[in-house]
């Protein structure tokens, strides 16, 4: 057997052990993005994880649970517009071909939903084995992202294959009446979003790419802030947060090691 293999001391080779000195590939690659999330560096972009990423200003024992509240609340919406669109996900002899493309859409969100309650299920097994640690909150804000997104596009699909069937099924004025209030639905969300969180999440908006940035939903935000920039607005939320840092992320953000202290 290679050496490398031999863990006996009978083999005559000394098992590997713990070296304080050196930090795995996962410990490095989050303190280098924690430490580009809590600045106003744009060497690299930090990615979708950064919306996540503030939950490192809670006390350590709160982390967690910031974590489950989102799974959870993940979860109940998932199930339940799962529930709600696998209705319109029906396939029938002689079906009219606005009814086929409105039943393939809700089978693409009826799978979609379904990869989403799958991948909460693995991020919820990776979560139990997880710590408060800056490692492992920088991986579960990377976690869960995949099913957050797919929620989304997912729930667009929903929507889209109800206004579709509905049109199918009423047709007329009322049919477009009825496809028009859909759009005005995601308009009006799209609305809450921009106003009341992407406004708040300015620092996060700033650490993702330049075609993320351009999305509308940071127009809106801009607006509703006083049209104040978008670096303005960053500079302002990072000074708040490092007011607030726990030790532990004040150490990472310094480029402190735990030796040091």
């Amino acid at each position: 057997l290679d050496k490398r293999n031999r863990a006996h001391p009978e083999d005559g080779v000394a098992a590997p052990g713990c070296s304080k000195d050196k930090k795995c590939p996962a410990e490095l690659r989050a303190e280098r993005a924690v430490r580009a999330y809590f600045s106003l560096d744009k060497t690299r972009s930090v990615g979708v994880a950064a919306f996540f990423l503030e939950i490192l200003a809670f006390p350590p024992k709160d982390r967690m649970t910031q974590f489950c509240f989102i799974a959870e609340m993940l979860s109940i919406s998932t199930g339940l517009l799962l529930f709600f669109v696998q209705t319109l996900a029906t396939f029938e002899e002689g079906m009219s071909r606005l009814d086929l493309v409105s039943s393939v859409i809700a089978t693409a969100a009826v799978l979609m939903y379904v990869g989403v309650s799958i991948m909460l299920m693995m991020f919820a097994l990776s979560a139990t084995k997880a710590s408060a640690s800056v490692k492992h909150i920088f991986a579960l804000s990377e976690g869960i992202v995949a099913p957050v997104v797919g929620f989304v596009y997912a729930t667009h699909l929903a929507i889209a294959a109800f206004a579709l069937n509905a049109l199918n099924a009423v047709g007329g004025a009322l049919g477009a009446g009825i496809c028009a209030f859909a759009c005005l639905t995601l308009v009006f969300v799209y609305l809450h979003i921009g106003v009341h969180i992407t406004t708040n999440e300015a620092l996060a908006t700033y650490h993702q790419s330049f075609w993320v940035q351009m999305d509308f939903l940071n127009g809106i935000a801009w607006v509703a802030s006083g049209r104040r920039t978008l670096t303005e607005r960053a500079s302002h939320e990072l000074d708040a947060l490092m007011r607030v840092l726990p030790e532990d992320v004040r150490r990472v953000v310094g480029g402190e090691t735990e030796e040091e202290n």
